[in-house]
């Protein structure tokens, strides 16, 4: 049987005005989504412009409670009518009507999971929202009753972007103003000047004889890294230490090989340039490069160019009953980060392309760990620790603030045998109750006060029951809000 020829189908007129109009229609989408980014971009900029939108950056380290800040700060502004902000005027006076929240818009971002970590504050029992390890954005449309002049009352949104990162990324912002050389030097003198080598002393004597000359091994490299990470990691978790580098090692699991040769002192730069590419310098000299190009740089391009205002969350409770080092290591990063920011009131096109930093506040977090009366005593030694290390950023015109907050308030006070105490559930659920170590106004002078702190921490509280009724209780979260947005509402 011989094969059958199939003649191809010949095209008539109605499959030539099929696809054409198929084409118009791909054609016509383009043009919407074209003219639906194009309206998005001309309002973000009229937003801008007219100082209906802020952009402000969220971070803590580990353990401060950014999550729950997060939450607590959406949930009040999203329920005006549950929420309790006498300290934030449009709250006061029933000029907030509510908020919505929404992706922030064109960032490529993931946004924060913000009903996971309600869901997690009002569950029974509650628990505390996950800590975030990444980056995440979001917006909060913000709907206020406004009054005008001479036409009335109307209506007006600000919108709120909020960026959220891991403190731990805001430590690795130095490197960006030194090389590998005095990163090392840098490291060097940190290790060598406080108790921290104390926590790994075989790793530090075989970091201070790794040579910066001799042929890299890739398992000797390997192993020093591991043990590296594991330093950095007991350096907070055991004594509360802020300033730790490269800061992403804390949060994942990467290789980044990203070690300090400590005994740099008798080479000069040239010298250390003209070793061998294969030598211990020079291959960590790359890792630390490809670091920072690779990570740090990214992260300041797509992230710092868009903020007017930061907020930092300090676990300053911890901090504090951690000890004179801990307080002298938060002390060594707020002031290595002073420079980070690009400070001032922007100009009217730099609102669009370069805005600048022009208010940066931290917030000592947890107060609801000591009784009212310690409150305005740990906000006066915040503010002392800001005092001595911004000053620059001070006389450049950026206004500094500091306030203590408990953005879910879970204890409550009360009187056992005529003495102020604290009540609340521990982390397991168990009732409890507890008076803390009286908090001073200035840290002690000598090396004996600090035996006042000396294993006085108070105890992890759970989230309080109940809120599932409506009310998050918190403690000068309306404060907060007013130091961020007083002036735009």
């Amino acid at each position: 049987m011989e094969p059958q020829v199939v003649e191809p189908r010949q095209q008539g007129p109605d499959s030539d005005i099929d696809q054409n109009s198929s084409r118009a229609k791909r054609f016509k989408e383009k043009l919407r989504n074209w003219g639906r980014g194009a309206q998005e971009k001309s309002h973000w900029a009229a937003e801008r412009l007219l100082d209906r939108r802020v952009c402000i950056g969220v971070t803590g380290l580990s353990g401060a409670g950014k999550s729950t800040l997060l939450t607590s700060l959406i949930y009040q502004l999203s329920h005006p009518q549950k929420a309790q902000l006498p300290g934030f005027a449009p709250a006061l006076n029933g000029d907030l009507l509510g908020a919505e929240l929404k992706p922030a818009l064109d960032s490529g971002l993931p946004v924060f999971d913000y009903q996971s970590c309600l869901d997690a504050l009002m569950s029974e029992p509650p628990r505390w929202p996950q800590s975030t390890h990444d980056v995440s954005a979001m917006e909060l449309h913000i709907h206020l009753r406004s009054h005008r002049r001479f036409r009335g009352r109307g209506y007006k949104t600000l919108v709120l972007e909020l960026r959220d990162y891991p403190g731990e990324w805001l430590m690795d912002l130095p490197l960006l103003r030194m090389d590998y050389r005095e990163w090392c030097r840098h490291q060097a003198h940190i290790i060598g000047s406080d108790t921290r080598a104390g926590l790994a002393p075989e790793l530090v004597t075989r970091l201070a004889a790794l040579s910066p000359r001799s042929q890299a091994k890739e398992s000797e490299l390997a192993s020093l890294w591991e043990d590296y990470r594991r330093f950095l990691q007991d350096c907070r978790k055991e004594r509360k230490l802020s300033y730790l580098q490269p800061g992403r090692a804390l949060l994942d699991s990467e290789d980044y090989g990203v070690l300090p040769l400590l005994d740099l002192r008798e080479l000069s730069a040239d010298e250390l340039a003209a070793m061998p590419d294969d030598s211990n310098y020079q291959v960590l000299r790359r890792r630390y490069e490809a670091y920072v190009q690779g990570q740090v740089t990214p992260f300041v391009e797509s992230h710092f160019r868009h903020l007017d205002r930061q907020l930092v969350l300090v676990d300053m409770i911890g901090t504090l009953f951690a000890g004179e080092q801990a307080l002298d290591d938060m002390r060594l990063a707020f002031t290595h980060i002073a420079d980070t920011f690009r400070y001032g009131e922007s100009g009217l096109l730099s609102k669009l392309w370069r805005p600048k930093v022009n208010r940066l506040l931290f917030a000592a977090t947890k107060v609801d760990q000591v009784l009212a009366a310690d409150h305005d005593a740990l906000r006066q030694l915040l503010g002392q620790q800001l005092q001595q290390t911004f000053t620059g950023a001070r006389h450049r015109g950026l206004p500094i603030f500091s306030e203590a907050i408990a953005a879910v308030r879970c204890s409550r006070e009360d009187q056992r045998n005529g003495r102020r105490m604290l009540v609340g559930h521990d982390l397991k659920g168990r009732y409890l109750g507890f008076e803390n170590a009286e908090i001073f106004s200035r840290l002690p002078s000598e090396e004996d006060g600090w035996s006042h702190y000396t294993g006085a921490a108070p105890p992890q509280l759970r989230p309080p029951q109940g809120m599932d009724s409506g009310t998050i209780p918190h403690i000068r979260v309306d404060a907060l809000l007013n130091l961020l947005l007083g002036d735009k509402v």
